[in-house]
């Protein structure tokens, strides 16, 4: 597999339009601890409907990212049709607002699906925006930005900073690959971002921007039916690095691992859990053990996509709302036992409450 767009528009090329067909970080301060570490969630729609109950509003267009900004206002990337219509939307109140507009994006020959934008983080009134594709990184204020006023403005007026070209000499592949996918705050307030073509992990200097190599993931002891370990999400909590993985094909049920980095002068990476199947994302709890969400695979009934504490358990959600294929989960900023949750089958967002045992 050369990158993560080839195995995700694989999967989706196989499993969105057929299952769709079948059915017809958190910053500030968290006030509510009720279940730190959830054993599972009830739900209610936040955004958008599933094909069981769609009605007349909007859902999202190939959703990739999502991130929660201040006063619980969500920004979302998405893709849109593929051409050239990626956005940055935010939503609030049952409703979506345009916030950028007009980012490259693609229709490939092999999958057919919208691919260009990749994850965002919210920080300090600014947005962090990865653009997979073009393989750049985007900073946008927000902290002036208020839903339903503030005019959108097109991404062809913002700078970016291009990793790539730094990137794709350091991937050991020829030609040099570089998708920037996924990122996260590490120590001394540097930006680490998961690669998932050259299967690094990257750092920002916080003062000089400067990138290097800080760790390769990828391939990394490759398990039985899984020749490749490509990062898709990434976490720091306070002592090393969680990241999770998705493999290439045959994306055999329980190869996918999460994997640690301890920081250090030559950062070590080495296995932390196992027993994963086409790992998407990773989040901290409030009590901070990690989750995933798992993209699923259609032709194995035992393996849908699903959320899973870091012993691969699957967190049930509530029957009523039903998911099709989870791509990101963030923690409320303001409630300890809230999550919210990106499907991008559906192009859904559902609100999640945390379970005790």
């Amino acid at each position: 597999m050369n990158t993560i767009r080839s195995t995700f528009q694989f999967l989706l090329t196989l499993t969105v339009v057929g299952s769709l067909l079948f059915v017809a970080e958190s910053c500030g301060t968290l006030e509510d601890h009720k279940a730190p570490d959830p054993a599972g969630f009830t739900a209610e729609l936040l955004f958008g409907a599933p094909p069981t109950a769609r009605g007349t509003g909007e859902n999202l267009q190939s959703p990739i990212g999502l991130t929660v900004g201040k006063n619980e206002v969500l920004f979302v990337t998405e893709n849109g049709t593929g051409h050239n219509d990626g956005s940055v939307s935010a939503i609030t109140g049952g409703m979506k607002y345009p916030v950028i507009t007009g980012f490259n994006s693609y229709t490939t020959q092999e999958s057919g699906f919208a691919e260009g934008l990749a994850h965002l983080k919210y920080k300090d009134g600014k947005l962090y925006i990865l653009h997979g594709i073009d393989a750049k990184l985007y900073i946008y204020d927000v902290s002036g930005f208020v839903p339903g006023v503030t005019v959108p403005v097109a991404a062809s007026t913002l700078a970016s900073e291009d990793i790539g070209s730094v990137i794709k000499p350091l991937s050991g592949k020829t030609p040099g690959e570089s998708d920037p996918y996924n990122l996260t705050w590490g120590p001394d307030g540097d930006i680490f971002i998961a690669d998932a073509a050259a299967n690094l992990i990257i750092r920002r200097n916080k003062t000089s921007k400067e990138l290097s190599v800080y760790a390769r993931v990828g391939p990394f002891l490759p398990a039985a039916g899984s020749p490749d370990a490509v990062p898709t999400g990434i976490v720091y909590n306070g002592t090393k690095f969680l990241i999770s993985t998705l493999t290439g094909g045959p994306f055999t049920p329980g190869a996918s691992r999460i994997l640690q980095i301890t920081p250090g002068s030559t950062p070590a990476v080495a296995e932390y859990k196992t027993g994963f199947t086409s790992c998407t994302d990773i989040l901290l709890t409030p009590g901070g053990k990690p989750i995933v969400t798992e993209y699923g695979w259609p032709f194995n009934p035992g393996n849908p996509t699903r959320i899973a504490n870091e012993n691969a358990v699957t967190l049930p959600l509530d029957p009523a709302y039903p998911i099709s294929h989870a791509i990101d989960i963030e923690l409320s900023e303001t409630m300890g036992d809230t999550y919210y949750l990106l499907d991008y089958g559906y192009g859904t967002i559902l609100k999640l409450k945390g379970k005790g045992l």
